[in-house]
């Protein structure tokens, strides 16, 4: 067996192709590039999530369209680097697994959920060029109404995952722009978990826009169809405005409107008012200081936001109730 010296030479020789995905906080197709100085500690991991690196790993087989998946999570130091002993380490148990195409017993595999699997799926079909699963068509006539909107429960979440990796095919955001208006909430949340890992664009975005919007008017708002209508918007140009209207309403201190803005739409508190705005609320959330200090943690340790939080704590117009969060925080860390 040749021995290798990188994790992305060790792909390279397995397979006649190879693409790695973030499982993190977006699942998303990661760049050579972007992983190429990752693995060699020139940069950190652009998107942490519980300070480790969750990665799906597609290899082409040779003569054959079989694809070999892999999910990994590597540990980051505490500068948000890959360790040099971790990369070795799991580099030498792919190598000493390879004949045996056993990557079961690797420490370091994980199981993503069922609809992380179905969306990973889906954009490991769009990119190795094979055609969509077999519930795609059922799917698209759900949204365009043909059994009716109240027939969602017949219809498969792979298919829907596949209408979202597939948005500028088959007019598929339109086809979702003019449905939203009409689906009962179930489905309206599985579109948002498909959705939420994808660039939408204007169209759809303001469809969903339209949904926040209304859902912030009404007297007795449902958070969690909130939250979905945040991470859905995550990866469009409406993102900013969305989590501007969600921090301005009395939601803003739920649970789950929280961790939606901290796990999708962490790019948005990359500016120190709104991380203000936003530390705030999550000083008054219910959960209490366990989930400040998490929160507060995770985001702390992604590229770029590290200046907005220090800047936000040491804001002198802080709260009383803001500062005692901090100091807690502190107490638990050096605890």
């Amino acid at each position: 067996m040749t021995q290798l010296n990188g994790i992305q030479e060790f792909l390279q020789n397995t397979g006649s192709g190879f693409q790695v995905f973030d499982m993190g906080r977006r699942i998303q197709l990661v760049r050579a590039d972007i992983f190429s100085e990752f693995e060699a500690g020139k940069i950190q991991w652009p998107w942490p999530l519980q300070q480790q690196a969750w990665l799906g790993m597609m290899i082409l087989q040779p003569d054959s369209n079989d694809l070999v998946i892999w999910f990994v999570r590597l540990p980051l130091d505490n500068r948000g680097f890959l360790d040099e002993k971790i990369r070795k380490d799991f580099l030498q148990r792919l190598q000493q697994t390879e004949k045996q195409d056993d990557k079961t017993q690797n420490p370091y595999g994980f199981k993503p959920k069922q609809e992380q699997l179905a969306v990973f799926h889906a954009k490991a079909a769009l990119q190795s060029a094979q055609p969509p699963s077999r519930f795609y068509a059922h799917a698209r006539d759900y949204f365009a109404g043909i059994p009716g909107y109240d027939q969602w429960a017949f219809v498969g979440f792979q298919g829907i995952a596949d209408i979202a990796a597939r948005l500028p095919q088959d007019d598929n955001e339109q086809l979702l722009a003019s449905a939203l208006p009409s689906l009962p909430v179930q489905p309206f949340e599985a579109l948002c978990q498909c959705i939420e890992h994808e660039a939408i664009g204007d169209t759809l975005a303001s469809s969903l826009l339209q949904k926040l919007e209304q859902l912030l008017a009404h007297n007795e708002t449902d958070a969690g169809v909130i939250s979905c209508c945040l991470r859905a918007l995550s990866g469009s140009s409406s993102a900013t405005q969305a989590v501007e209207l969600a921090l301005s309403h009395p939601c803003a201190s739920h649970a789950d409107v929280l961790a939606a803005i901290a796990g999708r739409c962490w790019e948005t508190l990359s500016d120190e008012k709104r991380m203000l705005v936003y530390l705030e609320n999550l000083a008054q959330c219910s959960e209490g200081q366990d989930f400040f200090t998490a929160i507060v943690a995770d985001l702390i340790n992604i590229p770029g936001m590290q200046q907005p939080i220090h800047q936000s704590m040491r804001n002198p117009n802080r709260s009383t109730v803001l500062a005692k969060s901090i100091g807690g925080m502190f107490r638990q860390f050096s605890s």
